[in-house]
């Protein structure tokens, strides 16, 4: 319904505004000269919880916390006396606080209204209260990411280091076999260099698959071909250590759903860190194994008969910069334990009875590791 001709705009005027501040998604609070509380509109009891009769007639310091409750007085004293503003006009970030005695973060706004020869003062009080969380998550989220970063970057940088030092001791190697001229020792040694320099392609490769999707691409292989490949990776350098390895891939069924790379790199640190272990013992001999575990995992040992781990040092062998070697980073078996988890299998440590360490893994075969996605 229109309303009627005979109405002026000032008859308007007055339910116009009312309609407007009651209907305000912020808060807004009327006050006069001396602080006193004159109106409290729906919203503002929303943020601070007290009734209009609770809070009308009663000072606004009410519904702050200190210091802003001691501070007020003097703020309002000083426009009264200089027209020198510090908040009136201007707007600032601040607290309040509500009816229970807790605080949260506001956004008031201050206007000076002169009526009917009278000054009044009017707030307007934005609750920041969600801003600030969601200020808080960004902010842990950009501590997260950095951490993810800082991860990713010293997990690259380790497993860069592995392929990297292997084509440093083959051209090593190359150029002492140069002297004693042997053609056919020599190309042997630069094609394993080549394949190391392959391997560091593939690295930064599935580094970038994971970057763009989040995820590393998965396909069915032969995991007895996956250990063979991953052993002949080091298999020069054990034999410049003097470690005679003994591969025994004596699993029937080794169809598992893998991301190749990843699971070379965990045996290429196994075996790695066997040989390291071994390096001032008097016998260095290395096994690496296959074999079926109740018909429906693959279990992967690698056994060395290096000095063995402490108990102390067992306890938190898997976590992030934990190591034994002198110059070691200590995220080779954090990363590898990621891997084979990510993989649904599980990896672990146990002491070898003839003396040394003994490393295991199982994965699900690619039959088994459907039946967990279905699930």
């Amino acid at each position: 319904m229109l309303p009627s001709p005979s109405l002026s705009k000032a008859h308007l005027r007055e339910p116009l505004l009312a309609a407007l501040v009651d209907n305000a998604l912020d808060g807004i609070i009327t006050i006069d000269e001396a602080g006193t509380i004159l109106s409290f509109n729906p919203a503002a009891v929303a943020l601070f919880g007290y009734r209009p009769d609770e809070v009308i007639g009663q000072n606004v310091r009410m519904l702050m916390p200190e210091p802003y409750r001691s501070q007020h007085e003097d703020y309002l004293n000083h426009y009264l006396r200089t027209g020198e503003a510090k908040i009136i006009g201007i707007g600032r970030q601040v607290e309040g606080q509500r009816r229970d005695g807790s605080v949260f973060p506001i956004e008031l706004g201050v206007a000076a209204v002169v009526a009917e020869g009278e000054r009044y003062f009017v707030g307007f009080v934005h609750d920041l209260s969600e801003r600030r969380r969601f200020e808080a998550r960004m902010h842990e989220l950009h501590a997260h990411r950095l951490d993810i970063i800082e991860n990713m970057t010293v997990g690259f940088a380790h497993e860069l280091k592995q392929p990297l030092s292997a084509i440093n001791a083959y051209l090593h190697m190359a150029s002492r076999l140069l002297k004693k001229g042997d053609p056919a020792e020599i190309e042997q040694v630069l094609e394993n260099a080549s394949k190391q320099v392959f391997r560091v392609s593939e690295i930064v490769d599935n580094l970038r698959q994971f970057i763009a999707r989040g995820e590393t691409i998965k396909t069915v292989h032969h995991l007895n071909e996956v250990v063979r490949t991953a052993c002949e990776f080091t298999d020069s350098i054990a034999k410049e250590c003097g470690v005679v390895t003994m591969v025994k891939l004596d699993a029937e069924k080794d169809l598992v759903l893998i991301n190749r790379v990843q699971i070379q790199q965990v045996i290429v640190n196994l075996k790695r860190n066997a040989i390291e272990a071994m390096e001032h013992c008097e016998r260095r001999e290395l096994d690496v194994s296959t074999r079926v575990i109740d018909g429906h995992e693959i279990q992967v040992d690698v056994v060395d008969t290096g000095p063995g781990i402490s108990e102390a040092i067992k306890a938190r062998l898997f976590e992030q910069f934990t190591t034994t070697k002198p110059h070691g980073m200590g995220v080779g078996l954090s990363i590898s334990r990621s891997i084979i988890n990510a993989h649904h299998g599980r990896l672990w440590v146990a002491p070898n009875a003839g003396g040394g360490t003994i490393f295991s893994f199982v994965l699900p075969l690619a039959d088994q590791h459907q039946k967990l996605a279905e699930i």
